[in-house]
């Protein structure tokens, strides 16, 4: 079955800006009953004593900054089925019943509110964003997400630790193979731990780097599926006179632990994920300036590579090989609103000596979306 990463694809991944300042054949198994689900909550106190840090400093000015953004997409694959399972949804089988269309819309809606404290030459930036997502016609498809941010800036470098929250990510359904052939929702819960630097050491170079730590709990039916994943990310930005280069390298070891429990196949794997980015200066509509009304392209190009650790029939041998190629059009509107365009297309080549494997994990999507954001 499908591990997290690629099945929550993360839309519009940041772009780092030119000043810091600125996504077999199955064994039976039995499902274990609902549990309560540990979560850490450690960013609390943390969170608590730097509001109290702040309220205590004099000469601090502040003042509420948001951003709200509507957005529409389409996808001509949102379950992300290979060939071989769309013939079976036009056939109407009965693995495939939970889909109602194999493509979809989706309405998102997100809020984001800043809180900038500036004291001296520092900035510090608490914030919050909720997120909510619909599909139109598969309505199981449904995201509520929250993020909690807070960064600090100096003039050359900035930092940024986040948490999210993401209590329900489904992807698709899956036939119970405990022997009841009842088809059962395959969704987690999701934690995220993440912090950042960016750094501008020389005129025209960023430089940047990441670490991330999530917690993933699936639901009782996929209890062997929960584990932790790793990623760290080293990358720079290189600013041309009319458009800027951006490349990274990234890392990520998930470790499934919840197999071991169970008595089932250790889903863990490895990964080499490759990103590079060509976005050009943002040119004015009209006139010279850019001030009021802009466009601006970019081109960004994603590959992974995975590799599964375990040395089961379903698992062993498997590699995946995932490219994402998007393009967009970012269109400031004016100094308040703004307008994205974006086209993205996924393809996933699999390598495995399982033929099942092969016939139900490769597939293609493309994705259409558009976004309007105001900022007040």
């Amino acid at each position: 079955m499908q591990t997290s990463e690629n099945l929550d694809l993360e839309k519009g991944r940041e772009i780092y800006p030119d000043n810091p300042e600125e996504a077999k054949t199955e064994a039976p198994k039995r499902a274990k009953p609902p549990r309560g689900l540990t979560r850490r909550k450690h960013f609390r106190p943390i969170i608590l004593c730097l509001c109290l840090i702040f309220l205590g400093l004099s000469n601090l000015s502040a003042g509420l900054e948001g951003e709200i953004s509507l957005g529409l997409s389409y996808s001509d694959n949102v379950f992300q089925l290979s060939d071989y399972d769309l013939q079976r949804f036009d056939e109407e089988h009965y693995n495939l019943s939970y889909v109602d269309t194999s493509d979809d819309l989706t309405l998102s809606t997100r809020i984001d509110l800043a809180y900038p404290l500036h004291y001296r030459w520092w900035k510090f930036t608490p914030s919050v964003s909720g997120i909510i997502n619909q599909n139109i016609s598969n309505a199981d498809k449904r995201r509520q997400d929250t993020l909690l941010r807070f960064r600090v800036d100096r003039h050359y470098w900035s930092a940024t630790a986040l948490y999210g929250y993401y209590p329900y990510v489904y992807y698709r359904h899956f036939v119970d193979s405990d022997g009841s052939a009842e088809l059962e929702k395959y969704a987690y819960e999701r934690n995220l731990y993440r912090a950042e630097l960016v750094v501008r050491p020389i005129k025209n170079v960023t430089a940047f780097g990441n670490i991330r730590y999530e917690d993933l709990y699936y639901n009782q039916y996929f209890t062997e599926a929960d584990g932790n994943t790793l990623t760290t990310e080293l990358g720079a930005r290189y600013s041309f006179p009319t458009f800027s280069v951006q490349g990274s390298y990234s890392f990520r070891d998930y470790s499934a632990e919840g197999w071991k429990d169970i008595d089932r196949d250790d889903g863990s794997y490895q990964s080499n994920i490759y990103r590079g980015v060509i976005r050009l200066k943002a040119m004015p509509i009209s006139g010279t300036s850019t001030k009021r009304q802009s466009w601006q392209p970019y081109l960004e190009l994603r590959r992974e590579d995975r590799f599964y650790q375990g040395d089961s029939s379903w698992y062993g041998g498997r590699e995946y090989a995932t490219t994402n190629t998007q393009a967009g059009i970012n269109v400031k509107l004016s100094p308040v609103w703004n307008l994205s365009l974006d086209y993205l297309h996924i393809f996933r080549n699999v390598d495995s000596p399982n033929e099942s494997v092969l016939r139900l994990k490769e597939f293609s999507e493309n994705r259409l979306s558009a976004t309007v954001k105001y900022k007040f």
